[in-house]
Protein backbone atom coordinates (compact mmCIF):
# COMPACT_ATOMS: atom_id res chain seq x y z
CA UNK A 1 0.00 0.00 0.00
CA UNK A 2 1.41 3.40 -1.02
CA UNK A 3 0.09 5.86 1.54
CA UNK A 4 2.49 8.55 0.33
CA UNK A 5 3.76 9.04 -3.23
CA UNK A 6 6.89 7.00 -3.93
CA UNK A 7 6.82 5.40 -0.45
CA UNK A 8 5.56 1.82 -0.89
CA UNK A 9 4.70 0.05 2.37
CA UNK A 10 4.53 -3.69 2.92
CA UNK A 11 2.57 -4.83 5.97
CA UNK A 12 4.22 -7.21 8.44
CA UNK A 13 1.79 -6.97 11.37
CA UNK A 14 -1.55 -5.28 11.92
CA UNK A 15 -5.26 -5.58 12.45
CA UNK A 16 -5.75 -6.96 8.91
CA UNK A 17 -3.84 -10.07 10.02
CA UNK A 18 -5.76 -10.38 13.28
CA UNK A 19 -3.03 -8.87 15.44
CA UNK A 20 -4.18 -6.88 18.45
CA UNK A 21 -1.10 -5.02 19.69
CA UNK A 22 1.35 -4.56 16.81
CA UNK A 23 1.28 -2.52 13.61
CA UNK A 24 4.53 -3.05 11.68
CA UNK A 25 5.46 -2.10 8.13
CA UNK A 26 8.40 -2.23 5.71
CA UNK A 27 8.72 1.16 3.95
CA UNK A 28 10.87 2.11 0.95
CA UNK A 29 11.58 5.79 0.32
CA UNK A 30 12.27 6.24 -3.38
CA UNK A 31 14.49 9.19 -4.41
CA UNK A 32 12.69 12.50 -3.89
CA UNK A 33 10.01 11.03 -1.61
CA UNK A 34 8.64 12.47 1.63
CA UNK A 35 6.59 11.40 4.61
CA UNK A 36 5.34 14.84 5.71
CA UNK A 37 5.46 16.34 9.20
CA UNK A 38 2.92 14.59 11.43
CA UNK A 39 2.20 13.09 14.83
CA UNK A 40 0.22 10.15 16.16
CA UNK A 41 -2.60 9.72 18.64
CA UNK A 42 -2.27 8.82 22.30
CA UNK A 43 -0.66 5.41 22.69
CA UNK A 44 0.61 5.38 19.11
CA UNK A 45 4.33 5.51 19.74
CA UNK A 46 6.33 4.93 16.55
CA UNK A 47 9.70 3.22 16.26
CA UNK A 48 11.49 3.77 12.93
CA UNK A 49 14.43 1.48 12.16
CA UNK A 50 16.63 2.33 9.20
CA UNK A 51 17.58 -0.69 7.09
CA UNK A 52 19.41 1.06 4.27
CA UNK A 53 20.09 4.44 2.69
CA UNK A 54 20.11 7.98 4.08
CA UNK A 55 17.13 10.13 5.10
CA UNK A 56 16.70 13.66 6.36
CA UNK A 57 14.83 13.32 9.65
CA UNK A 58 12.72 16.04 11.24
CA UNK A 59 11.77 15.39 14.84
CA UNK A 60 10.24 17.81 17.31
CA UNK A 61 11.48 20.86 15.36
CA UNK A 62 14.98 19.46 14.84
CA UNK A 63 16.60 18.35 11.60
CA UNK A 64 19.30 15.71 11.31
CA UNK A 65 20.35 12.76 9.14
CA UNK A 66 19.68 9.09 9.77
CA UNK A 67 21.41 6.15 8.13
CA UNK A 68 21.28 2.36 8.04
CA UNK A 69 21.20 0.93 11.56
CA UNK A 70 19.89 4.11 13.21
CA UNK A 71 16.55 4.05 15.03
CA UNK A 72 14.17 6.94 15.77
CA UNK A 73 11.56 6.91 18.55
CA UNK A 74 8.56 9.23 18.14
CA UNK A 75 6.33 9.10 21.26
CA UNK A 76 2.66 10.11 20.91
CA UNK A 77 2.29 13.78 20.01
CA UNK A 78 5.92 14.20 18.93
CA UNK A 79 5.99 15.55 15.38
CA UNK A 80 8.30 13.94 12.84
CA UNK A 81 8.96 13.62 9.11
CA UNK A 82 11.39 11.98 6.69
CA UNK A 83 12.73 13.11 3.32
CA UNK A 84 14.88 11.27 0.81
CA UNK A 85 17.13 13.96 -0.70
CA UNK A 86 19.41 11.39 -2.37
CA UNK A 87 19.41 9.53 -5.68
CA UNK A 88 19.25 6.14 -3.92
CA UNK A 89 16.25 4.43 -2.30
CA UNK A 90 16.17 4.19 1.49
CA UNK A 91 14.28 1.68 3.59
CA UNK A 92 12.98 1.40 7.15
CA UNK A 93 10.85 -0.74 9.42
CA UNK A 94 8.17 1.20 11.32
CA UNK A 95 6.43 -0.23 14.37
CA UNK A 96 3.57 0.81 16.66
CA UNK A 97 2.51 -0.96 19.89
CA UNK A 98 -1.17 -0.85 18.92
CA UNK A 99 -3.55 -1.16 15.98
CA UNK A 100 -4.55 1.06 14.29
CA UNK A 101 -2.51 4.25 14.81
CA UNK A 102 -4.03 7.58 13.86
CA UNK A 103 -1.93 10.15 11.99
CA UNK A 104 -2.37 13.93 12.06
CA UNK A 105 -0.49 16.02 9.50
CA UNK A 106 0.70 19.50 10.46
CA UNK A 107 2.46 22.44 8.83
CA UNK A 108 6.22 22.35 8.37
CA UNK A 109 8.06 23.93 11.31
CA UNK A 110 11.04 26.19 11.65
CA UNK A 111 13.91 23.76 12.04
CA UNK A 112 17.08 23.70 14.09
CA UNK A 113 19.91 21.62 12.63
CA UNK A 114 21.38 19.16 15.12
CA UNK A 115 23.93 16.37 14.90
CA UNK A 116 22.26 14.19 17.54
CA UNK A 117 18.88 13.88 19.25
CA UNK A 118 17.84 11.92 22.38
CA UNK A 119 15.19 10.07 20.37
CA UNK A 120 17.76 8.75 17.88
CA UNK A 121 19.88 5.73 18.71
CA UNK A 122 22.80 5.50 16.32
CA UNK A 123 23.81 2.24 14.69
CA UNK A 124 25.69 -0.13 16.96
CA UNK A 125 25.92 2.15 19.98
CA UNK A 126 24.07 -0.17 22.41
CA UNK A 127 25.63 -3.62 21.98
CA UNK A 128 25.61 -6.31 24.66
CA UNK A 129 25.57 -10.12 24.91
CA UNK A 130 22.08 -11.43 24.24
CA UNK A 131 21.87 -13.15 27.62
CA UNK A 132 24.20 -14.98 30.02
CA UNK A 133 25.39 -18.42 28.90
CA UNK A 134 24.31 -17.89 25.28
CA UNK A 135 27.40 -17.77 23.12
CA UNK A 136 27.60 -16.27 19.65
CA UNK A 137 24.57 -13.97 19.98
CA UNK A 138 24.57 -10.22 20.56
CA UNK A 139 21.74 -7.76 21.16
CA UNK A 140 21.86 -4.29 19.55
CA UNK A 141 19.19 -2.17 21.22
CA UNK A 142 17.20 0.18 18.98
CA UNK A 143 14.40 1.67 21.08
CA UNK A 144 13.30 1.56 24.71
CA UNK A 145 13.15 3.79 27.76
CA UNK A 146 16.68 4.94 26.84
CA UNK A 147 15.28 6.57 23.66
CA UNK A 148 12.16 8.03 25.28
CA UNK A 149 9.91 5.09 24.43
CA UNK A 150 6.98 4.47 26.77
CA UNK A 151 5.55 1.29 25.27
CA UNK A 152 7.96 -0.28 22.76
CA UNK A 153 11.22 -2.18 23.04
CA UNK A 154 13.12 -3.23 19.93
CA UNK A 155 16.52 -4.63 19.15
CA UNK A 156 18.55 -6.57 16.59
CA UNK A 157 19.81 -10.04 17.42
CA UNK A 158 23.13 -10.79 15.71
CA UNK A 159 23.58 -14.55 15.47
CA UNK A 160 26.90 -16.12 14.50
CA UNK A 161 26.99 -19.33 12.44
CA UNK A 162 26.09 -22.29 14.64
CA UNK A 163 24.63 -20.11 17.40
CA UNK A 164 20.99 -19.82 18.46
CA UNK A 165 18.51 -17.73 20.40
CA UNK A 166 16.82 -20.16 22.81
CA UNK A 167 13.05 -20.54 22.74
CA UNK A 168 11.37 -17.57 24.42
CA UNK A 169 7.76 -16.85 25.43
CA UNK A 170 6.13 -13.54 26.33
CA UNK A 171 2.68 -12.49 27.49
CA UNK A 172 2.28 -10.26 24.42
CA UNK A 173 2.61 -10.42 20.64
CA UNK A 174 6.18 -10.23 19.33
CA UNK A 175 7.21 -9.28 15.80
CA UNK A 176 10.29 -10.68 14.04
CA UNK A 177 11.89 -9.39 10.84
CA UNK A 178 14.93 -11.00 9.25
CA UNK A 179 17.42 -8.37 8.10
CA UNK A 180 20.02 -10.89 7.02
CA UNK A 181 19.30 -14.61 6.84
CA UNK A 182 18.52 -17.36 6.51
CA UNK A 183 17.48 -18.40 10.01
CA UNK A 184 15.86 -21.63 11.11
CA UNK A 185 12.97 -20.88 13.42
CA UNK A 186 10.90 -22.44 16.14
CA UNK A 187 7.47 -20.81 15.86
CA UNK A 188 4.97 -22.37 18.21
CA UNK A 189 4.62 -26.06 17.42
CA UNK A 190 6.57 -25.73 14.18
CA UNK A 191 10.31 -26.39 14.27
CA UNK A 192 12.64 -25.87 11.30
CA UNK A 193 10.68 -23.02 9.74
CA UNK A 194 13.14 -21.22 7.45
CA UNK A 195 13.04 -17.42 7.56
CA UNK A 196 14.89 -15.81 4.67
CA UNK A 197 16.11 -12.22 4.40
CA UNK A 198 13.08 -9.84 4.45
CA UNK A 199 10.75 -12.46 5.95
CA UNK A 200 8.63 -11.42 8.90
CA UNK A 201 6.67 -13.30 11.55
CA UNK A 202 4.46 -12.49 14.53
CA UNK A 203 4.07 -14.83 17.49
CA UNK A 204 1.16 -14.51 19.86
CA UNK A 205 1.11 -14.28 23.66
CA UNK A 206 2.51 -17.41 25.27
CA UNK A 207 3.74 -18.82 21.96
CA UNK A 208 7.35 -19.95 21.93
CA UNK A 209 9.85 -18.83 19.33
CA UNK A 210 13.55 -19.37 18.76
CA UNK A 211 16.08 -18.65 16.03
CA UNK A 212 19.16 -20.61 14.94
CA UNK A 213 21.79 -19.78 12.39
CA UNK A 214 22.54 -22.92 10.39
CA UNK A 215 24.27 -20.98 7.62
CA UNK A 216 27.87 -19.93 7.04
CA UNK A 217 27.42 -16.16 7.47
CA UNK A 218 26.26 -13.88 10.26
CA UNK A 219 22.45 -13.56 10.51
CA UNK A 220 20.47 -10.62 11.91
CA UNK A 221 16.84 -10.21 12.91
CA UNK A 222 14.84 -7.34 14.40
CA UNK A 223 12.67 -8.19 17.43
CA UNK A 224 9.84 -5.81 18.38
CA UNK A 225 7.91 -5.91 21.67
CA UNK A 226 4.82 -3.72 22.35
CA UNK A 227 6.06 -3.15 25.92
CA UNK A 228 9.16 -1.43 27.30
CA UNK A 229 10.24 -4.13 29.76
CA UNK A 230 9.17 -7.49 28.35
CA UNK A 231 8.84 -10.44 30.73
CA UNK A 232 10.42 -13.56 29.26
CA UNK A 233 9.70 -17.19 30.13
Amino acid sequence: MDRYPKVPRYAIAGADFGHSSLHVGDLTFLPGSTVPYHYHNEGAEETQIMLSGVLECWIDGNRTTVRAGDAVTAPPGIKHAFHNRTAVASRMITAFPLTQPETVHVDDPELEDVAEHPAIVRAGTRIAPYMPDVDGVERIELSGDFSGAKSTYSYIVVIQPGAAVPVRRHDHETALFVVEGPLAGVLGDADGVVLETNDGAVVGPGVGYGLRNEGVGVARAIVIHPVVNPVTE
